[in-house]
């Protein structure tokens, strides 16, 4: 419960929800002239669980996309705590999450051919500003619990304690994220390329380190 924990956790938790979407987006005769709208696919079942263009793109059918999608939501919702959740609470960590995503500003911009097999997606973007004004916050949630903790204001067996500190830690961690979100800003606009390219005969992708950059910088989780 701990900055030094979300660290290592961002970078496992993230990668997760960008490893099985470059997966499924392995896409099939994707030429420069769609690099555009492929990038698009990807940020919009990302961000907002669109999943007509990615359908539309990949042939992929709507029930493996959502699948995706979720499986994004809850690997970040991993990132919030290191405890075990009882699921009505993912349930609601998951709707903020969705909210959360589905806020953020993105604009495919632009594309430009840069060889045979690959060119390069322009994307503008602002950043947002919600986990940097969460985590402090929460790091002063943990660290008064385990003050409590420690003050002999838990009773019962130790599970009972770790039960009840579990529940106040989860329960302080929402409110202070909701109230986070509903207190964001926006940054300036800044870019951000994507590099579209070529497997095989009919296999084009994104790097998963680029769609994996590309959420920290909308999230600023590359300033935790």
């Amino acid at each position: 419960m701990n900055g030094s924990f979300w660290k290592k956790r961002k970078a496992g938790s993230v990668f997760l929800a960008v490893l099985l979407l470059t997966t499924l987006f392995a896409g099939c005769g994707i030429n420069e002239g769609k690099a555009e709208k492929y990038v698009q696919a990807n940020l919009d079942l990302t961000f907002q669980g669109q999943t007509q263009e990615a359908k539309e793109i990949l042939g992929a059918s709507d029930s493996d996309l959502k699948k995706v999608y979720e499986n994004g939501i809850n690997a970040f919702d991993c990132l919030l705590n290191g405890v075990e959740t009882e699921n009505d609470f993912s349930e609601t960590y998951g709707v903020l999450i969705k909210e959360i995503f589905s806020s953020v500003r993105y604009q495919v911009s632009g594309v430009k051919k840069t060889g045979s097999k690959t060119c390069e997606v322009t994307v503008k973007y602002q950043p947002v500003d919600v986990f940097t004004r969460f985590m402090p916050k929460l790091k002063e949630e943990s660290e008064k619990i385990q003050a409590d903790k420690d003050a002999g204001k838990y009773s019962g067996t130790d599970e009972e304690i770790k039960e009840a500190m579990v529940l106040d830690y989860m329960t302080g961690a929402y409110s202070l994220l909701r109230s986070s979100y509903l207190d964001m800003q926006y940054g300036e606009k800044q870019e951000y390329t994507f590099t579209v390219t070529q497997k095989g005969r009919n296999t084009w992708s994104i790097g998963d380190e680029e769609l994996n950059g590309f959420i920290e910088r909308i999230l600023e989780l590359d300033k935790l």
